[in-house]
């Protein structure tokens, strides 16, 4: 349920009296610990929506027997992102630990908690209810939060939706762009958001989940489906676990059926990339993926050059002494998968130094190559950075492959280079979008007119202010540099 679970083990070999020690185990360490001669228990009073690890441990012959199971409590769970404007974004707000993020998520909960209806408020107030803040990032301040609720409790997806937006709306302590707030079900079927078997099929159903053991695997749970299916027949990929080990001869079960712990050689699951920050000379990325404690292929490529691979067991990389203004593909991929199964992300390092090198046009000037090519050709560079106060970043705009990328540069060339040829009576002008950076969306773009064409840094900027400001709201702000 939201609140227990309850489930029971059989002893393969060993005696059945022997006494087992029953650990309950969260994301920071054990919470509980039995000592038992019975073989079932339940544990109560559990949060809803949250993964425990359970294990069970017995000395038979001198040998220590173990097995464990992921369980996740039912909930039916919502999320919301809504930009507030009036905050500014802390560093300190990137770490969940720090003492700036649990302020801002108790006062964030606080307040929204006291606009909500009677009836979801008493849901809260029950323990029914909880909110979650998972991140803030940058663009004023982006929260993006869940709302965890109990099964069985009789509330809607509207009413969910209805509450939550009118009590941001009505809040006196953020000013809420309603514009940037969205409250929806959440798909439980990403990775490391439900407990259904690596060898199942995950549903979402509205906010919460099901799952469905894979063809050719018999479910050993069968009143809670699809937490742990068995391979029908052994094949090179399925090796029962040998006797020496410390996990032999030991099943475990939820309340009405039995599952049996072997080893299973983890599927090819695609890995997601979160770029967390790029600089100058730094990139730093984390992953994730649904293969748990896999090893992971990370590759850096510059073009065609293969500059740096490693293997590693993290989940994040940050690769440093990197050149400006350049253009990086990193691909991630879980070790053990046979075929090409990668996930990648090229990334433009920030480009703003290479525009302050009086040299960078020199024969001798290598540290901004990329842009050199450009800049230093046939063309007139002029470097352009725009701050849009009214668009939202995330991290995906960091990548020149993804379509947030492609759609974004596409909607500003579009906007701007048309209207800019008329201002300018000049149908060569043009626009090279270079990347976008968080706060709220930063571009930088070059602006190119031929060299023979005379250019005006200050009628540029007048010309561009105008025209940006006009596409995009009021809340803009523009700088150029002739270069």
């Amino acid at each position: 349920t939201s609140t227990m679970i309850q489930f029971s083990w059989k002893p393969q070999g060993g005696t059945g009296d022997s006494p087992y020690t029953v650990r309950l185990l969260g994301k920071s360490g054990e919470m509980e610990k039995r000592v038992l001669n019975e073989t079932s228990t339940a544990f109560e009073n559990l949060i809803s929506g949250y993964q425990y690890q359970i294990s069970v441990d017995v000395s038979t012959c001198s040998k220590n027997v173990s097995t464990s199971l992921r369980v996740q409590t039912a909930a039916e769970v919502y999320s919301g992102t809504t930009r507030i404007k009036n905050e500014e974004f802390k560093a300190a707000y990137q770490n969940k630990s720090s003492r700036e993020f649990m302020e801002f998520e108790t006062k964030f909960i606080t307040e929204i908690t006291k606009h909500l209806p009677p009836k979801i408020q008493e849901l809260k107030n029950g323990k029914k209810l909880r909110i979650v803040i998972n991140s803030i990032k940058e663009g004023s301040v982006i929260i993006l939060f869940d709302m965890v609720l109990n099964v069985e409790q009789n509330i809607t997806k509207p009413e969910i939706s209805d509450a939550f937006t009118e009590a941001l709306n009505r809040t006196t302590v953020f000013d809420i762009d309603l514009k940037k707030t969205v409250i929806e079900a959440k798909n439980s079927c990403q990775p490391g958001l439900n407990d259904c078997d690596q060898n199942a099929a995950c549903t979402a159903e509205g906010a919460t989940y099901s799952c469905q053991c894979n063809e050719g695997f018999t479910d050993k749970s069968p009143q809670v489906p699809g937490r742990v299916c068995q391979q029908d027949l052994p094949s090179q990929h399925t090796t029962p676990v040998p006797p020496v080990t410390n996990t032999t001869g030991f099943t475990g079960s939820t309340p009405y059926s039995v599952f049996t712990t072997t080893f299973t050689s983890a599927p090819c699951m695609p890995v997601s990339i979160e770029v967390q920050k790029v600089t100058a000379e730094e990139i730093q990325l984390s992953w994730t993926s649904g293969s748990k404690g896999s090893l992971y292929s990370v590759s850096v490529m510059d073009g065609n050059q293969e500059i740096n691979k490693t293997t590693t067991k993290e989940t994040k990389a940050l690769f440093e002494h990197l050149l400006p203004g350049h253009v990086y593909t990193i691909s991630v991929a879980v070790s053990s998968c046979a075929e090409d199964n990668h996930t990648s992300v090229t990334i433009r390092t920030d480009p703003a130094s290479c525009f302050k090198r009086t040299e960078l046009c020199s024969a001798e000037s290598t540290g901004c190559s990329d842009l050199k090519d450009i800049v230093c050709s046939e063309n007139q560079a002029l470097a352009c950075r725009v701050l849009l106060k009214n668009e939202t970043f995330n991290d995906t705009l960091y990548n020149s492959e993804s379509e947030e990328y492609k759609t974004m540069a596409e909607r500003i060339k579009r906007d701007v280079v048309g209207d800019m040829r008329a201002e300018l009576s000049n149908d060569h002008f043009d626009i090279l979008v270079l990347g976008f950076r968080p706060g709220s969306v930063v571009v930088h773009f070059l602006s190119l007119l031929p060299k023979e064409e005379p250019v005006d840094a200050d009628f540029i900027q007048t010309s561009l202010s105008k025209i940006i400001r006009n596409k995009f709201g009021d809340q803009t702000e523009v700088e150029v540099q002739c270069k």
